[in-house]
């Protein structure tokens, strides 16, 4: 464990977990050596008490890529809600617990906005990271959130040849430099990059029936990714991005409820065989 974040690892991956949102800091192939999760420059950067006035600004000043959870709402926080979420929900800027094993890690936040207990746990088994997520309401009253899952993938697994299809659909994901940003609705629960590594990407799609697919790969020369940041989000969502801003999201979580999600990433060489 080094500067708060716990390295865990199987044989063919290893992940970093950063206490800051539980955020997957860093996922490697070992026999390749490739880094499958992007990073900005300024990743380790320090914390310090300069903050731009809005938490949208803020989360892109900071922002150093990585996998994060985003609860209890992805995007701008609805103006109609109170307490007012930060950009991309309170679950990714809080000091989560962090308890690691030799190929696992056990994740644990209490959020103060809603009354949500949750707890997230990363494995590694083999040539897949597993991430398992309970949401408890621990209040007497149901409540109503949203729920993305955050990866944002290293641009440079997308050059060349690759490909990203989910279900019967192509995801196009232009050369450098390029960005863009689409809500995808109907999604399939699965996904599959094919490039330098193999990538296969499942989820739950009654839970998660979106995908928001981000693309920064140098394309944005201002503020605040100044040419500088190859990165491709897939990210499965309960809600369009564009949610009416009347409420959290569309999942009910009831009193004393767990709502429970999983979601696997396989990776293997280009040699492996499809199956």
């Amino acid at each position: 464990m080094s500067g708060g974040r716990v390295v865990i690892a199987s044989g063919i991956l290893r992940a970093e977990i950063d206490p800051e949102g539980a955020r997957i800091a860093s996922l490697t192939h070992l026999p390749t050596g490739r880094e499958l999760l992007a990073t900005t420059p300024w990743a380790d950067e320090p914390r310090d008490a300069f903050a731009l006035p809005d938490s949208s600004g803020e989360w892109h000043r900071r922002y150093p890529g990585g996998w994060h959870v985003l609860l209890p709402r992805a995007g701008d926080p609805p103006a109609d809600v109170e307490p007012r979420q930060p950009f991309h929900g309170e679950a990714a800027w809080r000091t989560w617990t962090l308890a690691a094993g030799e190929s696992s890690c056990d994740a644990r936040v209490t959020l103060r906005t809603v009354p949500l207990e949750i707890e997230r746990t990363a494995a590694l088994v083999d040539d897949e990271l597993r991430l398992d997520t309970a949401v408890r309401n621990v209040s007497g009253a149901p409540v109503r959130v949203g729920w993305a899952e955050h990866p944002a993938f290293a641009g440079e697994l997308f050059d060349g040849s690759s490909t990203v299809r989910s279900g019967e659909r192509d995801i196009p994901v232009p050369a450098a430099p390029s960005a863009g940003f689409d809500d995808v609705s109907g999604a399939a629960g699965s996904l599959r990059i094919s490039g330098k590594l193999r990538l296969d990407l499942t989820w739950d799609p009654l839970l998660f029936p979106r995908l928001f697919v981000w693309r920064e790969r140098r394309g944005s020369t201002g503020f605040p990714w100044w040419g500088a940041v190859d990165a491709v989000g897939l990210e499965p969502s309960s809600d369009p991005y564009a949610h009416p801003h009347d409420a959290l999201g569309s999942i009910e979580v009831a009193s004393g409820e767990t709502v429970r999600s999983r979601v696997v990433l396989r990776v293997r060489g280009i040699d492996a065989p499809t199956p």
